[in-house]
């Protein structure tokens, strides 16, 4: 099965291979523009691992 090209919404740059998502924002995106950062659950009051994007992780709305 043929993967589909995908657009990275941090650089623009088309990728062939696996992309990823911000668990946030849900865009697409690099790899290597992920961090791992703790968020906030507003349910459970606990801090959970997620990976974000760089607008994300700054607390900036994304692009």
């Amino acid at each position: 099965m043929e993967q589909a090209p995908w657009l990275c919404h941090v650089c623009n740059r088309k990728g062939e291979g696996e992309s990823m998502a911000c668990d946030l924002c849900y865009q697409v995106t690099c790899p290597e523009h992920l961090t791992c950062r703790p968020v906030r659950n507003a349910d459970s009051g606990l801090y959970e691992l997620r990976s974000l994007c760089p607008d994300c992780a700054a607390g900036r709305p994304p692009r």
